[in-house]
């Protein structure tokens, strides 16, 4: 089989459409349908099925895509191999996190990392739920641990620790909390609905007081972290926010109810044993390890300084 018409063939599987693959790969779609059109003739068999909704791969497509994607990888790790015997880190690296982490916390510290490393392409890539490093999605996820996983090296990265804020506003005009059960006439920010994030028990803070088996509803939910920590930092209510994030530096939100400790999600630096030893990734991972390890310590506000208490409830 001709490369060429494998590639055209994994792109229109991928983007499930002759336009966009046409526009990726600068082709005019009368020349992809002609290579689909010899690839089933060489195969035997229809690889597409023309619904109304778009395409869709027949049974023997799938079959044919599994193992194109494979080769795809094999090919990217082959270029990276190549990249890598250069003496400076450099070329193309993926990096993939679920929204919240991009959004709140990564895209924070990267710029410090590309100054070091100006001759690294990096590409970002956000998504909640987990990413399929085996296959070459991205180079490297920040995600959680996933079991079982032998051909995958997950070192572990950093906890991150959910504690209730509110901002000096809130607080002046509605009075702070002093039990779990005062939550129960407090305005409390969600993030809904909750079965889209990647991690579980986000909502922990609506279930403190026990008493509703749902739940107490949410003032305000959002399903964007930065979108609740800027109602939150508006004086809108309460928020559940990891004590880890570089946003709460600076900002005027007080830690509220400081003996609750909310859920802990951990994070691991993850890619494929293929690539272990490559520059750019070792790098990169000497980078985050090194902000942890300096940044990461428990955010305590001066308000909140002398509250803690050195053994506080951990809810799970």
């Amino acid at each position: 089989m001709q490369w060429d018409k494998l590639k055209t063939f994994y792109y229109v599987a991928k983007f499930k459409s002759f336009t966009k693959t046409g526009q990726h790969l600068n082709i005019s779609q009368s020349a992809i349908s002609r290579q689909i059109i010899d690839l089933e003739y060489q195969v035997g068999h229809q690889l597409f099925k023309r619904l109304p909704k778009g395409l869709v791969l027949t049974r023997q497509g799938q079959l044919l895509y599994q193992n194109v994607e494979k080769m795809f990888a094999f090919s990217e790790l082959a270029f990276t191999q190549i990249q890598d015997e250069r003496l400076e880190p450099q070329g193309d690296l993926s990096i993939g996190a679920n929204v919240g982490l991009v959004d709140t916390w990564l895209y924070i510290i990267i710029p410090d990392f590309l100054k070091l490393y100006p001759k690294i392409n990096l590409s970002i890539f956000s998504k909640d739920g987990h990413l399929d490093v085996e296959s070459l999605e991205v180079h490297v996820a920040l995600q959680p641990y996933l079991p079982d996983q032998s051909e995958l090296i997950q070192n572990p990265l950093t906890s991150w620790n959910r504690r209730l804020y509110a901002s000096k506003e809130y607080l002046q005009k509605h009075g702070t909390p002093q039990t779990v059960e005062d939550l129960e006439h407090h305005r409390l920010i969600g993030f809904g609905p909750e079965k889209i994030h990647l991690f579980d028990n986000i909502n922990w803070h609506l279930k403190l007081n026990g008493k509703k088996s749902k739940g107490q509803k949410p003032y305000i939910s959002a399903n964007s972290l930065r979108a609740l920590f800027h109602f939150g930092s508006s004086g809108f209510g309460i928020i559940s926010f990891s004590q880890e994030s570089p946003l709460l530096r600076g900002s005027q939100l007080v830690e509220v109810l400081p003996e609750i400790a909310g859920p802990s999600f951990d994070i691991y630096f993850t890619y494929p044993i293929q690539l272990k030893g490559i520059k750019k990734i070792d790098v990169l991972e000497e980078y985050l390890q090194t902000y942890v390890k300096d940044h990461h310590r428990k955010f305590i506000s001066p308000d909140n300084e002398n509250q803690r208490n050195d053994h506080p409830t951990v809810i799970k």
